[in-house]
């Protein structure tokens, strides 16, 4: 039986070892700083909306900063439930050896309002992106899916927020993931309504990257978001 017991575990440290070495795992810390600004462009014309998304994303390499972008772009408020965007993005990234990247990107998004309560909010971000490396000459283009949830604590200006997000290859040019499922992104927190067109959220990210070559790259860490809806 002892004897069973050993080589049980002796098996099992095997597996372990192994399934480590052919993984390609790489594992960070993170700090994300996000604001999402929503507006009307004129008080005439009010549901036209302008959409502004800058993001800072740093790591604990030796390099300190994984991704910079900002989204700009316009809307149309069709109803109080749905809104539809499109518009342009720059994003500015950096790997783990130290290669940054430069990316432009048009973007169309469509923002629903799923379910609406006093005990519990669904939300529900659609994101169809066309991405240009300047450094390759093949367009790539995925799709990104974000469901939200918040429960409001009773009597408080606070919500339990969280949200999960995958990311979709269509097309897999050389410098993008050769996976389908590519991405994803997964966030638990707390959440402030700061004013009536204001709310900031706070709480744990976690994010893994399927990279090419079975590698995979983890980071979890801090995240910070400001909204502003008006």
């Amino acid at each position: 039986m002892c004897l069973n017991i050993k080589r049980i575990f002796s098996l099992l440290c095997t597996i372990v070892v192994c399934s480590t070495a052919f993984a390609n795992v790489q594992n960070f810390g993170s700090f994300w700083l996000t604001g999402i600004f929503i507006g009307p462009f004129s008080n005439e014309y009010k549901q036209w909306k302008y959409y502004v998304e800058p993001r800072l994303i740093l790591i604990d390499d030796r390099y300190g900063m994984d991704e910079a972008h900002i989204y700009s772009g316009a809307g149309y408020h069709i109803t109080p439930n749905f809104t539809p965007y499109l518009g342009y993005a720059y994003f500015l990234s950096e790997n783990t050896q130290g290669v940054i990247s430069h990316e432009n990107v048009l973007w169309q998004q469509f923002q629903w309002k799923l379910y609406h309560s006093k005990l519990f909010n669904v939300s529900n971000r659609s994101r169809l992106e066309q991405r240009k490396n300047t450094l390759y000459s093949d367009w790539a283009t995925r799709l990104r899916e974000q469901i939200t949830l918040k429960i409001p604590f009773k009597n408080t200006k606070y919500s339990l927020s969280t949200f999960d997000e995958v990311f979709l290859n269509f097309n897999h040019p050389i410098w993008v993931s050769d996976k389908f499922f590519a991405e994803n992104r997964a966030f638990l927190g707390i959440e402030r309504q700061l004013s009536k067109a204001a709310t900031f959220d706070i709480g744990y990210i976690d994010q893994v990257k399927f990279q090419r070559q079975n590698q995979k790259l983890f980071t979890h860490g801090l995240y910070l978001k400001l909204t502003v809806t008006q």
